[in-house]
């Protein structure tokens, strides 16, 4: 009996998930995301080399003004509609034009790390105009939550 010697052929579910998977990332390259994963979570993620770049290509709304002068890389993730973002700053100063107040809220998306386990949350954190900023052991961790529906940063 003779036997196969080539693989069997993919399923056409299979063909079609790995089609769809590529577009997926075609389309995800095309747009400029960091992960393709942006478009299916709708979210938008910029990196900037340093404050200068992030002036320039900041993206969705005005750039946070408590980001240093002297931040080294700029990292931002953002809902599609601007309501929650957060915002990673390696190096730099201080945050600017910051006062502490209670924490309200926590980052919607974990992807920078750097949020204590739940029971070692900052019961303070830097108030930052609409932001909330931790210091975190590699940098600036900062984020916004809307409190009204399709309220951004630039409504407060």
């Amino acid at each position: 009996m003779n036997e196969p010697t080539s693989s069997p052929r993919p399923s056409r579910i299979a063909r079609l998930t790995a089609t769809g998977l590529l577009g997926l990332a075609a389309v995800a390259t095309l747009a400029g995301c960091a992960n393709p994963m942006d478009i299916v979570s709708k979210v938008h993620t910029e990196t900037f080399s340093d404050r200068k770049a992030a002036d320039e290509g900041w993206v969705g709304v005005r750039m946070p003004e408590w980001i240093p002068a002297d931040a080294g890389p700029i990292h931002s993730t953002a809902t599609m509609n601007e309501t929650n973002a957060v915002i990673f700053v390696e190096g730099g100063s201080d945050p600017q034009g910051c006062e502490e107040q209670d924490r309200r809220s926590l980052p919607f998306d974990g992807r920078y790390g750097g949020v204590p386990e739940d029971d070692a949350l900052p019961a303070t954190v830097l108030a930052c105009g609409p932001y909330e900023v931790l210091e975190i052991e590699s940098g600036l961790l900062g984020w916004f939550n809307a409190t009204e529906e399709g309220q951004t940063p630039d409504d407060l």
